[in-house]
């Protein structure tokens, strides 16, 4: 799988998907036109499923005072 793939699969924006994977050792491909993509499998898939999200969620306030 690409990683714009398992971004439109997630509906996470591809920077952040891209980010994830290399932070996470995705394995990376053959070189296309100098850029090393990831290579996704589905166990690289299930851990992006279940990772902790963080930050602000969109829709909940982010002062609750």
């Amino acid at each position: 799988m690409t990683t714009k793939e398992v971004s439109e699969k997630y509906g996470v924006c591809i920077a952040a998907v891209a980010r994830w994977a290399k932070n996470n050792g995705v394995q990376r491909g053959k070189p296309v036109n100098g850029i090393m993509p990831f290579e996704w499998t589905e166990d690289d898939c299930r851990r992006f499923e279940q990772r902790q999200g963080k930050g602000w969620k969109k829709g909940v306030p982010r002062n609750k005072e």
